[in-house]
């Protein structure tokens, strides 16, 4: 994409254009040039193909690890991918593999350990931009001085548009491509990184004639790229249904391409898609924003790439203020990832583990694993603290006098990190001082012991002056295989007078611990999300039927007659207490439409919420509220009221670009049979079909 101040294009014409001029200028070549091998091409996208570039991976189905790369384009805004640490940890877990980064002849030996540093923290590879190549000095210098930090190079940056002759972007390449090859023979080189700007067929700088003068002087010179680089924008003030329908076009054009390039050298080149995104323009068009079109446009993009035999494709850009913001994939004020990413995302999870994300990213790993316990006074026994079962009266639990008292569990070596929670469902409200959880306790782990109460042990967590039903807590587990929870007193003011646990999970967490959800919001939440053995299948068994190697952590946050006046005033409290829980469910407002709390002071809680998860580094996803069927009177007015915080909810889902949560509204305005006699909570079933909604709802953006 071109780098100006000004940050705008000139409009695009269709890529089926020129690639039929480039058929039409391109010569047939009798003999084969010298290169690189091919890749990529329709024959070998159907059988096994090998990595050919320095750190790629050949993932399910021969896909190529680098179609999921992305571009660190020039910093508009102090706030980028460069000096925000949480979104270089979102890259990092979400596993982005290739960062394409710009290295312009200003820049200082600082900044360019600064742009590979920040590579390396993401965990990704490099292809560095040498947008000025004509500055052989520079370039030389920084070949040699990255040395085997980066092995990859683009050579220019959309030479046929930003003001340079086709002969002298081919003269440079000649004489340096070469010679840096000298420098680093381990290296590989791109070009001729085409603008898929096409002004008029006719002019020297148009993509179809600077393409065809580049191959027939690198089939003279011999000096072939390594990889073949276009760049791909295919919308320009189209109309949002039309540029959807283009999502899919940049597997002809590559089809086209590669047959031309075998026209001309007698062989095929590598093909790889440096920049691309659904429109260039400085802002683009306001429905980038959707997160249905963004997430249908980025899916349909990428797979057809991958059926096309692309070997590398990077979105533009992660995070830059490109576009105004509006083609980055991370909101640099807030450093929250859009749709784009979470696409970008499951579409690696998905090639690169299967269908099924398993170890290192959230399996729960406790079930049914030896369990051990001292003064366990439930007639369940030890294995009862993790065999699944919620509210089912198997459980840990002691009074006073039999404090100390630990469980622990025995898990396999291999987890580096565990995310380990405890769950009380003999407590309704998420925080209650008289409830039954524990008041204080302890969390150690081992690597020797034989029965929970031998070998050595090393304390990780200490918790005092709890109130929580339900706890999180994550541990480094290297080389570890035990876990035990010790509890040393009861809640501050017990009714029951002991503590009651039903389970304690651990989960491996090794890569990351992004398949975690947060449930918050009043009595119908408490009721829906506790698992109750009537309730099941709850989400994470939802989860766990559709992707058998995945078990998400879920926990239930309600609490009864609260507002979201009252989650505002207790969000701080609760992100500290959930540092690490990914995505936050939120389903507040019945209260609200009770006690009529006006729509605008409802939408500036539910903004606050929003904002305040974002800030702390999580994902906030927003439900419709249930409707109301309450016996005996008109539920006209409060599902009036309702409608309009939905309406409002839809709003901030789509001024925060969220991802969309269930219409629970509609749900059980179509079911009567899910309400209690109250008409307002859900029954067994009704409890059911909202874990079933949260999961059909979110499945195929997580």
């Amino acid at each position: 994409m071109r780098q100006t101040i000004s940050r705008s294009r000139w409009p695009l014409w269709l890529w089926y254009g020129w690639i039929l001029a480039c058929l039409l200028l391109a010569g047939c070549a009798d003999s084969k040039a010298s290169g690189p091998p091919a890749q990529g091409t329709e024959t070998q996208t159907k059988s096994t193909v090998k990595p050919i570039l320095p750190g790629q991976e050949i993932w399910k189905n021969n896909v190529s690890s680098y179609l999921f790369g992305t571009n660190d384009s020039i910093e508009w805004t102090p706030n980028n991918i460069e000096t925000m640490p949480t979104i270089q940890s979102m890259m990092k877990s979400a596993g982005i593999p290739l960062i394409r980064s710009f290295f312009f002849s200003t820049i200082s030996d600082k900044d360019i350990d600064q742009r590979i540093g920040t590579i390396e923290k993401i965990g990704a590879q490099c292809l560095v931009v040498l947008p000025d190549y004509d500055n052989q000095a520079f370039n030389e210098h920084v070949v040699r001085y990255l040395g085997s930090r980066c092995l990859m190079y683009e050579f220019g940056n959309e030479a046929n548009y930003n003001h340079h002759t086709m002969q002298d972007y081919i003269a440079q390449w000649n004489k340096q491509i070469p010679l840096l090859r000298q420098l680093n023979s381990k290296a590989k080189f791109f070009g001729p990184t085409l603008s898929n700007i096409n002004i008029e067929t006719n002019n020297e700088k148009s993509s179809p004639r600077f393409l065809s003068a580049y191959l027939a002087s690198i089939k003279s010179s011999k000096v072939l790229p390594d990889v073949l680089s276009i760049h791909w924008y295919p919308c320009w003030q189209n109309t949002e249904a039309d540029c959807l329908g283009k999502a899919s076009e940049i597997g002809s054009i590559v089809t086209q391409l590669r047959q031309n390039v075998r026209a001309s050298l007698g062989q095929d080149l590598p093909i790889a898609v440096t920049e691309w995104n659904f429109d260039p323009n400085a802002p683009p068009p306001a429905y980038g924003n959707k997160t249905d079109f963004i997430t249908k446009f980025t899916r349909d993009a990428l797979n057809a790439m991958i059926q096309a035999g692309v070997i590398m494709a990077c979105q533009y850009a992660a995070g830059s203020y490109t576009g105004y913001g509006g083609l980055d994939m991370f909101d640099v004020i807030t450093g929250q990832p859009k749709p784009q990413f979470q696409t970008i995302k499951e579409l690696i999870q998905t090639y690169k583990q299967g269908p099924t994300a398993g170890g290192g990213n959230g399996l729960l790993v406790s079930r049914g694993k030896p369990a051990f316990c001292q003064n366990n006074e439930n007639a369940g026994g030890p294995q009862s603290i993790n065999d699944g079962q919620y509210g089912n009266w198997g459980k840990w639990d002691a009074t006073q006098q039999s404090l100390p008292t630990w469980c622990a569990i025995h898990l396999d070596k291999g987890p580096s990190k565990l995310l380990f929670i405890w769950v009380c469902d003999y407590q309704f409200d998420y925080i209650n001082e008289n409830g039954a959880g524990p008041g204080a306790y302890t969390i150690a782990v081992s690597d020797d012991s034989t029965d929970g109460k031998d070998g050595h042990w090393k304390t990780l967590v200490s918790v005092t002056g709890n109130a929580t039903r339900v706890r999180e807590h994550l541990l480094d587990f290297s080389g570890e295989s035990w876990v035990k929870m010790t509890v040393t007193q009861l809640s501050a003011k017990p009714l029951r007078g002991d503590f009651a646990i039903d389970e304690l999970e651990a989960y491996d967490v090794s890569q990351n611990a992004d398949d975690s959800y947060f449930f918050s919001g009043d009595s119908i939440t408490a009721m829906a999300y506790n698992r109750y053995p009537e309730d099941q299948p709850s989400f994470a068994e939802d989860v766990h039927k559709a992707f058998p190697q995945r078990f998400p952590a879920m926990l239930d946050a309600g609490l009864g007659g609260w507002n979201s006046q009252g989650a505002v005033e207790h969000i701080d409290k609760w992100l500290q207490l959930n540092p690490d829980i990914h995505y936050w469910l939120l389903q507040w407002g019945t209260n609200d439409a009770l006690g009529q709390v006006p729509p605008e002071k409802y939408e500036a809680n539910i903004r606050q919420l929003v904002q305040k998860i974002k800030q702390a580094g999580h994902i906030p996803i927003l439900a419709h509220i249930p409707s109301m069927n309450r016996p005996g009177g008109d539920n006209t007015a409060v599902n009036t009221l309702i409608q309009s915080y939905n309406t409002a909810l839809d709003r901030v889902t789509k001024d925060e670009g969220l991802i969309s949560g269930p219409d629970l509204y509609k749900l059980f305005s179509q079911h009567k049979a899910y309400f209690l006699p109250d008409g307002i909570h859900p029954t067994a079933v009704g409890a059911i079909a909202m874990n079933n909604a949260w999961f059909e709802a979110v499945r195929t953006k997580i």
